[in-house]
């Protein structure tokens, strides 16, 4: 078995934390933040990024997604 992330779990981990106010903490774009929210597969955190995105939501690197098992070898 193989792991993929699957949607942004951001909406629900942000709280009253405004998206505005995250990305300002993060140090990056409103629009990037909602294009994670969104999940168009064309923008993801780094390594980095999601290690500060975790700390400043008080969660876990692996708490930004949801994960999705798939069978070796077949991706979806």
């Amino acid at each position: 078995m193989a792991l993929r992330t699957g949607r942004s779990r951001l909406p629900e981990l942000l709280g009253d934390l405004s998206q505005a106010e995250f990305a300002r903490r993060l140090g990056v774009s409103e629009a990037f933040v909602s294009q994670i929210i969104n999940g168009n597969g064309k923008k993801k955190f780094s390594y980095e990024m999601a290690k500060n995105a975790a700390d400043i939501l008080g969660c876990q690197m692996e708490d930004l997604h949801e994960w999705i098992y798939v069978r070796s070898g077949k991706r979806t």
